[in-house]
């Protein structure tokens, strides 16, 4: 157990909290691209609902266009609010794409303007209800749909994000539990999936895909004692225990194809890296196998290829904490392990792109964490954020542009999502208690 507590401290980030961090400060990367401006029209008021609630629902749709890594939210005026009304001479508004909004008996209808193609495309009305929670997942979901209609590519608007929230108890100073919450993309609508009145923590959504009916997820939880790997459904929280082996067991991962599951044990003595065949269906099957180890080292935080065939970790085998990848086959051989971090001597929280060609972590610099990103087809290492707060935990989104993580200090812990052609990361979560250990998945 000293084992774990020390692998605990060195490679999942539960280091000190204290006063909110500013706001993060991200690296430009050489490969951004330029963000193209977006007029969003505002939704006329009509006696379906309050004017408020329609600016509420105007700052989603600002939320979701000005931080898609795509287009920039251009500032209103009545001029062009006139011009979007008239739909006449809109080249005058200066921007490559528009979007008007009209309510009618509670029906959100619009039109998107492509003035680069000169073309317009009307969407199918939206349904608002007036309840805030289930309308702005409406909107992330026409958010969505422009976005692919204006760049012929998915956009994470209509995703969810799934975190640790870890608080005090209310009949202690000391104590803390810590239960799994699900938010929209934005921060907003949080969730509480657990109710274990334990310490849950480093949730994983498993991919979706053919014969999975039900949105499933792994975490850990310490609710028997020792910490071991469970998996629920979103909508049950009910977790069932999904490895049979002794010891503690932390850290899962899962292939995109979700028939193999990676973790953490120390059931040998050592803290190694395991994998197991798994069928979320219907559960394990076979035995977890021992897949690297190495003497007097600890090995953490795995992370899948997209096809499955290698495993990137962390390991101090070599005296810091560094970033490999293996094989992910078992072999009666100890598996070559080829260095990815070479700048950094402490990294760790490794997450692998979906497109593959990306690897985020996090690593110390100048005394603080920063996300750095591994670009696999340059070979490079490239610093992603700057600025005070430990940021650790990065995840990244189905499109490989955006990632969220957590930034820390000695009393607070929230989550920032950034995407890499924008200079700036943004705070999705408030309040007090820790937020940590974010995962990112569609709906």
């Amino acid at each position: 157990m000293k084992r774990l507590t020390t692998l605990l401290f060195l490679f999942i980030g539960i280091l000190g909290f204290a006063a909110e961090p500013p706001q993060e400060i991200r690296v430009q990367l050489d490969t951004a691209s330029p963000l193209s401006p977006i007029y969003l029209s505002q939704i006329s008021a009509d006696a379906s609902f309050p004017a408020q609630y329609l600016k509420e629902l105007e700052k989603v749709l600002a939320f979701d266009f000005d931080h898609n890594g795509k287009t920039k939210v251009a500032s209103k005026t009545k001029e062009k609010e006139l011009l979007l009304l008239s739909a006449n001479n809109l080249k005058a508004l200066e921007v490559p794409f528009a979007v008007s909004f009209s309510l009618k008996e509670k029906n959100l209808s619009c039109k998107v303007y492509n003035l680069l193609e000169g073309c317009a495309k009307p969407f199918s009305e939206v349904a608002l209800t007036g309840a805030l929670g289930q309308d702005r997942q409406k909107l992330h979901k026409l958010s969505d749909a422009i976005h692919k209609a204006l760049f012929q590519e998915d956009g994470v608007a209509y995703s969810r994000i799934l975190y640790s929230y870890q608080n005090k108890t209310a009949n202690s100073e000391e104590s803390w539990n810590s239960e799994i919450i699900e938010c929209d993309w934005d921060g907003e609508n949080p969730k509480t999936i657990t109710r274990e009145k334990s310490y849950c923590v480093t949730p994983v959504l498993i991919p979706k895909g053919e014969g999975l009916t039900k949105d499933l997820f792994l975490y850990v939880s310490y609710k028997t004692g020792q910490p071991k790997i469970f998996i629920a459904s979103l909508s049950e929280g009910q977790g069932k225990k999904v490895v049979d082996i002794r010891g503690n067991q932390i850290l899962p991962a899962i292939s995109k194809k979700r028939d193999k599951l990676a973790f953490v044990c120390d059931a040998s003595g050592r803290t190694d890296l395991f994998i197991q065949s798994i069928q979320p269906e219907i559960g394990r099957t076979g035995t977890p196998k021992q897949l690297f180890s190495y003497p007097r080292s600890t090995q953490a935080s795995p992370t899948f290829s997209p096809d499955g065939s290698k495993v990137a970790f962390v390991s101090d085998k070599d005296g810091a904490a560094r970033i490999y990848w293996i094989s992910s086959e078992v072999s009666n051989k100890r598996p070559t392990a080829h260095l990815i971090t070479k700048k950094s001597r402490e990294s760790s929280c490794p997450s692998w792109s979906p497109d593959g060609t990306k690897l985020a972590y996090s690593a110390k610099t100048e005394g603080i964490r920063q996300i750095w990103i591994y670009d696999f087809v340059a070979e490079e290492e490239r610093q992603l954020t700057s600025g005070p707060g430990n940021k650790e935990n990065p995840c990244w989104a189905g499109n490989s542009l955006h990632l969220v993580f957590n930034s820390s200090d000695n009393n607070s812990s929230d989550l920032y999502v950034v995407n890499l052609n924008q200079p700036d990361a943004v705070k999705i979560t408030k309040g007090q208690g820790k937020k940590h250990y974010p995962t990112w998945g569609p709906r």
